[in-house]
């Protein structure tokens, strides 16, 4: 697991260091730097899932991210041309650290050699990489849930090879066809994201959450095989009352659409690392609040989870779970992010027992403070 991310003139980033718990908490106003820490994974990631990163190069452009060039990439106040990536883990001592140097001239990055006594991946003298490349975020089972997820469509696509991949899709456009292959595979019966022992089918689990994030809601899939295709759609029930009939995904809007991609992203097995942006997009403050608490639970069940969010919902439905014992305060992370001209500044606050925060940054959630002032307060 993740301890600590260390970046180096990536981007906004001069110099940052950032403490990762089992669930790390990204929060801030946009364009502060938010998105940057989870695209330094990602193109790490992908450097390392195409073979580039053995060969000393930085794959910048690709299916987890496109960042653009170099050039791009390159903090703006950076004092030297190198970029910096170093990672910690809680169960290796020795830290893996990726040093690219930038050419101007090629407007590219490449791999430099071992610095400060950290064992450089690329030495062939060592085996940092291959144990690196076992674990997320270079290997081991990543998954990324983007921001700009897909809506509400009237089929999905359909592949044997994607289930089997699990591969959701960045924008989730897979997570239908996941779910109706596996929908018979099943969570250990002392998981604690299950609610119920006797409903641990990943099908059975989904429904449940979907029931604490809009009650009343079940989903329904159905394969069409001769044409490649899922159905996906939506029935609606309450207390006493008769279930009603299927009703396409595009007829209810797109929270459910958004939402699905985040419970499945949140029921990976252990050993898994989960990015998420934007959990709470399209939905109820409610249904942000339970997602919440779906993610301290993925976390407890051995599921790192990394969130970008704007929502003061999510960041209480994880300060409640603290408050109730249900989560360590040290097994949860808060980091806030503003700006010092091109350069991104990081706050983090600690949480403790009663889920308060030792700091409260200006800017830290403080909207509706501000809004209760005004309306509250005299006319002027």
């Amino acid at each position: 697991m993740l301890r600590k991310i260390k970046l180096t003139n990536f981007k906004c980033f001069k110099s940052t260091e950032l403490t990762c718990a089992p669930l790390t908490l990204l929060c801030g106003l946009n364009g502060m730097g938010k998105s940057s820490v989870i695209q330094a994974l990602l193109v790490l990631r992908q450097s390392s899932t195409t073979g580039e990163l053995r060969e000393g190069r930085l794959v910048l452009g690709g299916e987890l991210a496109d960042l653009g060039t170099g050039q791009d990439v390159l903090c703006e106040d950076a004092e030297a041309d190198v970029v910096e990536f170093e990672l910690h883990r809680t169960d290796n001592p020795t830290p893996c650290r990726f040093s690219f140097d930038y050419s101007r001239t090629a407007d590219e990055l490449r791999t430099r050699g071992a610095s400060q006594g950290v064992i450089s991946p690329t030495d062939p003298e060592s085996n940092v990489l291959k144990q690196w490349t076992e674990v997320p975020p270079l290997g081991g089972r990543l998954i990324y849930v983007n921001a700009e997820r897909i809506g509400p469509r009237k089929f999905y696509h359909h592949s044997e090879v994607f289930a089997r991949r699990g591969n959701l899709g960045t924008r989730g456009e897979y997570t239908p066809n996941y779910l109706s292959a596996r929908q018979g595979e099943s969570l250990s019966s002392n998981d604690p994201r299950c609610s119920d022992p006797r409903r641990r089918r990943l099908m059975e689990v989904i429904d449940d959450w979907l029931q604490e994030v809009t009650p009343g809601v079940h989903l329904q899939l159905e394969t069409i095989q001769d044409a490649d295709a899922i159905i996906a759609g939506f029935s609606f029930d309450h207390p006493g009352d008769v279930e009603t009939r299927r009703y396409r995904a595009t007829n209810v809007g797109f929270g459910l659409s958004y939402t699905l991609p985040v419970l499945t992203a949140l029921l990976e097995p252990p050993g898994s690392l989960c990015l998420i942006e934007n959990p709470e997009a399209h939905l109820h403050p409610r249904g942000q609040t339970r997602l919440a608490e779906l993610a301290v639970r993925a976390s407890l069940a051995g599921v790192q989870v990394i969130v970008e969010t704007h929502s003061d919902h999510f960041m209480d439905g994880v300060r409640i779970a603290v408050r109730e014992g249900l989560v360590r305060p040290e097994d949860v992370a808060f980091h806030y992010f503003s700006r010092e001209g091109a350069e991104a500044v990081v706050s983090s606050p600690r949480v403790d027992a009663d889920g308060r925060l030792s700091t409260w940054p200006e800017g830290f959630f403080d909207q509706h403070e501000d809004n209760l002032i005004k309306l509250l307060g005299p006319r002027s």
